[in-house]
C-alpha cells in the first residue's frame, strides 16, 4: 500500500496537534493550577503573619489585659466557697427561725448538682487565625513562656489552665410559719449572708386559724469546687440543742408570739411567764 506525501503531512500534522493537546492537558494545566493554589496559600500566610506581626507588637498590652482578667477572675471565685453541704443548709434554717422569727416545720435539701445558666446568645467572632498555629509560632519565638511568666507574676500564680471552675448549687426548700414582718426580715436575712445564695421561689398564704403566713420559700445556695481554699465548717456553736419538755406538747401560734417588734429576749421571757403561770 502506497503512502502518498499529502496522507504523511496530514498524520504529522495531528499527530503534531495530539501532542500540544496533551502536553496542555497534561502538564500545562497541573502546573498552572498547582501555581495558582500555591500563590493563594502564600497570600493567606503571609496574611496570618502580617496579623501575628501586629499582635506581636500589642504582646505587652494583651500580657497586661490577661492579667487583670485573671485578677478579676480570682475576685470573683473569692465570693464563692468551695462547697456547700447538708449542715449549711441546716444553719440558714435555722438562722431564719431566730432571726425572722419564723416557725419551720419541715426543710427539703437536695443534692449538690451543676447550675443550668440561661441560654446567653453567642457572638459570632471571625476568627483569623488558628490557636495551633498561633502556639507553633509562639513557641518558635519564644512568646508564651514570656507571657505566662508575667501573668503569674502579676496574680500570684492563680491562671490555671488545667482548673476547670463548675458553678454548683445545692436547693434548700423550707415550709415555715411566719408573720409579715418576719418575711420581710427572712428575705432580708438571706440577701446578706456572706456565701453566695438566691431566692428560687417563695410562695406565702394567709393562714386564718393563726392569722399569719404559710409559706415555702426555695433557696439556691452556690459553690465553687476546684479553688485553693479549704471548706469552713458552719459554727453551731450557738444552736441550742435538746429539749426541756421530752414528751413534747401541743403549741398554737398567735400573732404576739411570732411578732417582729419582739426581740428574742423578750419572747423568752414571755414564753417563762407563760410557764409559771
Amino acid at each position: 500500500m502506497k503512502v502518498s506525501k499529502r496522507d504523511i503531512y496530514i498524520l504529522l500534522i495531528f499527530v503534531g496537534i495530539l501532542a500540544v493537546v496533551a502536553s496542555y492537558f497534561l502538564v500545562y494545566q497541573p502546573n498552572i493550577e498547582s501555581a495558582e493554589l500555591i500563590e493563594a496559600e502564600n497570600q493567606e500566610l503571609q496574611d496570618r503573619i502580617a496579623d501575628l506581626s501586629g499582635k506581636m507588637e500589642q504582646k505587652d498590652s494583651y500580657v497586661e489585659e490577661t492579667a487583670a482578667m485573671n485578677e478579676e477572675m480570682d475576685t470573683i471565685l473569692q465570693q464563692f466557697p468551695i462547697d456547700v453541704r447538708e449542715e449549711d443548709a441546716v444553719l440558714l434554717a435555722i438562722n431564719q427561725e431566730l432571726i425572722s422569727p419564723m416557725v419551720i416545720d419541715s426543710i427539703g435539701i437536695t443534692a449538690t448538682e451543676p447550675t443550668v445558666l440561661p441560654d446567653m446568645e453567642e457572638e459570632d467572632v471571625d476568627h483569623t487565625y488558628e490557636i495551633d498555629e498561633i502556639e507553633e509560632y509562639e513557641a518558635q519565638e519564644g512568646i508564651a513562656d514570656e507571657a505566662e511568666q508575667a501573668a503569674d507574676a502579676q496574680t500570684g500564680g492563680v491562671a490555671n489552665e488545667d482548673m476547670a471552675y463548675v458553678l454548683m448549687q445545692r436547693s434548700v426548700t423550707m415550709n415555715y410559719l411566719v408573720s409579715y414582718e418576719g418575711l420581710k426580715r427572712g428575705i432580708k436575712n438571706i440577701s446578706v449572708q456572706d456565701n453566695r445564695m438566691s431566692i428560687n421561689n417563695l410562695t406565702v398564704s394567709y393562714d386564718e386559724s393563726t392569722g399569719l403566713l404559710t409559706g415555702t420559700t426555695v433557696v439556691d445556695m452556690y459553690c465553687i469546687p476546684g479553688q485553693d481554699k479549704e471548706y469552713v465548717q458552719p459554727n453551731f456553736s450557738s444552736v441550742l440543742l435538746g429539749s426541756d419538755n421530752i414528751f413534747g406538747s401541743l403549741e398554737t401560734y398567735g400573732i404576739g408570739q411570732l411578732d417582729i417588734g419582739e426581740s428574742a429576749a423578750d419572747g423568752e421571757e414571755a414564753g417563762d411567764g407563760g410557764a409559771a403561770q
